[in-house]
């Protein structure tokens, strides 16, 4: 999955992500293995925790169906 990937080329764990965050790491597990989908504003900012540009990430999910 593109986030999944996102989150490993930033250097960072599942924790230290859901830590930027605020939120438990349990979300970002939810969301990596598609339990739970994510709402444009959720979106943008794991794109900003992340540091990576959302309409690029959204570039290569459309690219990768």
């Amino acid at each position: 999955m593109v986030l999944v990937t996102a989150r490993k080329a930033a250097g960072l764990t599942q924790q230290e992500l859901a830590k930027r965050l605020k939120k438990p790491q349990s979300y970002v597990s939810k969301y990596e293995t598609g339990e739970r989908r994510l709402d444009v504003p959720e979106f943008i900012r794991v794109c900003q925790c992340l540091d990576t540009d959302a309409t690029d990430l959204i570039d290569k999910i459309v690219q990768s169906r």
